[in-house]
């Protein structure tokens, strides 16, 4: 039995290990924002669903079950390092250039093309680890319960070792090649009786794989799949911290660092540099202390420190991505002893240090992710004049037009055009393919004899920001037409932490770039407001109204709200996680905490209903858990704004789980009969699909667009439409419900 049980449990493990390693390569292949992560984890939880609804029905079939899932794990041996593989050498097969952009349609067909045999072989593994539980018991309510709590504690446990362990110290293909050497050891465990052959494959296999380590064979796949991923180039060197995969490569003697797969800095970049550092430190009559927030490297930091400032503060994320580039480049600007580096966080370290500067720079790149994204609102803007000298200039840099602009664009802009506007009296903007803006709160001067003046004051040597240059770049037609063009776009909304309507403006653009087509419906849906969100739950409701009418009873009811749990579930672990990036910065390994204490919760809660549920009548507790589904919501709102302490602020998602574990065991007790495989493949696939459709859109849609305390109201409102349906199926079955 305990055998069993740690198949369970591994298959629970290895669901996220290998969500977290294979999403991490996909994320490198692909730009890693919201829309590509959202397609992803649709993937996975579409194919999980196929896997258990769609093949749970033969679970019931298979007479030797045992040995049926010792066959899924020897699976998941040989196709985890496969996957990986392939998402590693994706762009290489689909022939896209490395650092090029892509459009979402390869995002999606690669990620549903290679998840999909993993994703299947576990949404299967569920219904027929609670066909064999429920047979081993003799009861389906614990069985099924079971199953959910130790996948569960599974993935809590193999989330928080393969973020916090596995990933710092072994590289990918060391964790794939150590998942499936558990799997091949849970195999080999399972068919110890009466299965003597199944074993004796299982142990020769995991032996050949230990002396396939053990010879090198990690570290060659992990060299070969990396030069593949840049063939054309000379991969100097890759390094996997934290927050990414960090990549150094070599062409025709210039070197491009990579992080994630994009582009951070080159060695022979020259004009982005010149124009994010040269336009505010000109526009200032005497800059002495200047800060940077990314966007140094490459020659940031050099033309910077070019102007007579007495100091300059760089503020990088992630250090790794310094020392690779300091190890392989040679910059004079790491030499000059008015440099100062500090590895934090830029807004989490402003509001808990900082200092006063003449000029505060932004060099990161457009607010594609919630994450950048709070570099670019009105409350980190509010923080920025707090720490600047009377005078001072804040700037960054955003994807624009070198001359017309289209109506994605235009409203993009107008975005964070309204949002500086709300906070600094003088915003002004350079325009070009990287639009500038300047805010301050005294007057700010763009005249190009006066920048080239200063520009010659103070000895400055510039590649293009010099004379020949600012007189185009900053011709009154040129800054008037861009001024015209945003001041347009009256009724876009101001970008806030709790309102993040700026990565939605900008993912737009994004999109627009690839599907001319589509910039009609993205600019509409960007005015879309809380009345017309509710639409779709009007929909739901007079569907669910409609079923109820041709079949009165509460069985499609549960089934329902199993699938609105898991899609409020999905969005509720975004919302925090958003709302914690906002209060208290990018913590990634706090991050990875939230997730797990989900999972915690969840396994809380089908324990307790297994350990007691019997206590119970089925049909009233599962009513009672949807209506703790419905007031969630609403708690989290004012959690979120009076909770300070971050402990309390990782243990909001347990509740959420906790409510989940409860609700999934009851609506297995109530609906689940003699084909359990089937049912409760059923029942989890309705549970997938659901977190599916919150994953997808809670990110893309709901946070942005009703901002986070719509996103949560509105997901109050779908779960209420599907407690009405439950007790009006209650209502109409005319009985009681005898369990």
């Amino acid at each position: 039995m305990y055998r069993l049980l740690f198949a369970v449990v591994l298959t629970g493990a290895t669901a996220i290990s290998a969500q977290i390693v294979l999403l991490r390569e996909l994320m490198v292949a692909f730009y890693g924002n919201e829309l590509s992560l959202g397609v992803m984890l649709s993937a996975w939880l579409v194919w999980g669903a196929v896997g258990s609804w769609g093949l749970g029905r033969f679970a019931d079939r298979i007479e030797d079950k045992l040995r049926a899932l010792a066959l899924l794990q020897m699976g998941v041996w040989a196709v985890l390092p496969s996957e990986l593989f392939l998402a590693r050498t994706v762009r290489e097969l689909l022939g896209i250039p490395p650092g090029e952009l892509t459009g979402i349609v390869p995002v999606a067909l690669a990620a549903f093309a290679i998840l999909a045999p993993l994703c299947i072989l576990g949404g299967f593994g569920f219904a027929l680890g609670c066909r064999i539980l429920s047979e081993r018991y003799g009861d389906s309510l614990r069985g099924i319960g079971n199953v959910y709590i130790l996948e569960a504690a599974g993935s809590a446990v193999g989330g928080l070792l393969t973020q916090l362990l596995l990933v710092p110290l072994i590289p990918p293909f060391g964790v794939a090649v150590l998942v499936g050497c558990l799997n091949l050891l849970s195999a080999a465990l399972l068919s110890l009786e009466g299965h003597g052959a199944l074993a004796g494959i299982s142990t020769s296999a995991l032996l050949l794989t230990a002396a396939f380590v053990v010879a090198g064979g990690v570290r060659s796949v992990e060299r070969s799949s990396s030069e593949v991923r840049w063939r054309g180039m000379e991969l100097v060197r890759t390094e996997d911290s934290p927050y990414g995969r960090i990549s150094l490569v070599r062409l025709e003697g210039e070197y491009s660092l990579f992080e994630n797969g994009i582009l951070v800095s080159t060695s022979r970049s020259e004009l982005r540099p010149e124009e994010l550092v040269h336009f505010p430190l000109l526009s200032h009559p005497g800059p002495g202390k200047v800060l940077m927030i990314g966007g140094g490297l490459g020659g940031g930091l050099a033309e910077a420190l070019k102007h007579p400032v007495r100091e300059v503060t760089y503020l990088e994320l992630d250090p790794e991505v310094v020392r690779v580039w300091r190890d392989s480049v040679l910059e004079d600007a790491f030499l000059d002893p008015r440099l100062h580096i500090i590895y934090e966080d830029g807004r989490r370290w402003l509001a808990r240090k900082g200092g006063r500067y003449d000029v505060i720079i932004v060099g990161l790149s457009d607010p594609l992710t919630a994450q950048l994204n709070r570099f670019y609102t009105q409350e980190f803007f509010r923080e920025v004049e707090a720490h600047m000298e009377q005078g001072g200039i804040f700037s960054f840099g955003v994807t624009s037009s070198e001359n017309v602009l289209g109506e994605p664009q235009r409203r993009y802009l107008a975005c964070l055009y309204r949002t500086l506007k709300e906070v600094f009296r003088y915003v002004e903007i350079v325009p070009g393919g990287t639009a500038y803006f300047l805010a301050s709160d005294s007057p700010i001067s763009l005249d190009p004899s006066l920048l080239v003046g200063r520009l010659r004051g103070r000895g400055i040597e510039a590649e293009f920001v010099r004379e020949y240059y600012l007189p185009y770049k900053l011709s009154p037609d040129r800054t008037g037409y861009v001024r015209e063009e945003v001041e347009s776009e009256a009724d876009v909304r101001p970008n806030r932490d709790l309102f993040p309507v700026g990565y939605f403006y900008a993912l737009a653009l994004w999109a627009s770039q690839f599907y001319h087509g589509a910039q009609g419906l993205l600019s509409e849906a960007g005015r879309v407001g809380f009345r017309r969100m509710c639409v779709p739950v009007g929909i739901y409701l007079a569907l669910g109204l409609l079923l109820l009418g041709g079949n009165p009873h509460w069985r499609a009811p549960v089934v329902m709200a199993v699938g609105t749990t898991g899609l409020a579930e999905m969005a509720f672990q975004t919302v925090v996680l958003v709302a914690f990036q906002v209060r208290f910065g990018y913590v990634y390994y706090k991050l990875g905490l939230i997730l797990s204490t989900f999972m915690v919760g969840l396994s809380l809660g089908s324990w307790t209903v297994v350990r007691w549920g019997k206590r119970t009548r089925a049909l009233p507790a599962f009513v009672w858990a949807q209506v703790a589904v419905v007031l969630y919501p609403l708690v989290l709102v004012l959690s979120l704004t009076s909770v300070r302490s971050e402990a309390i602020f990782t243990i909001l998602p347990a509740l959420a789980g906790f409510v989940g574990g409860v609700q999934f065991p009851l609506a297995g007790r109530l609906v689940v009969g003699e084909r359990v495989g089937k049912e409760a493949g059923s029942l989890y696939g309705a549970d997938l699909f659901g977190a599916f459709f919150g994953a997808a859109g809670s990110s893309l849609f709901l946070v942005p667009l009703l901002g986070i305390r719509g996103a949560l109201y509105w997901l109050s409102l779908l779960n209420g439409a599907t407690l009405l349906l439950l007790l009006l199926g209650t209502y109409m079955a005319g009985r009681e419900c005898p369990l």
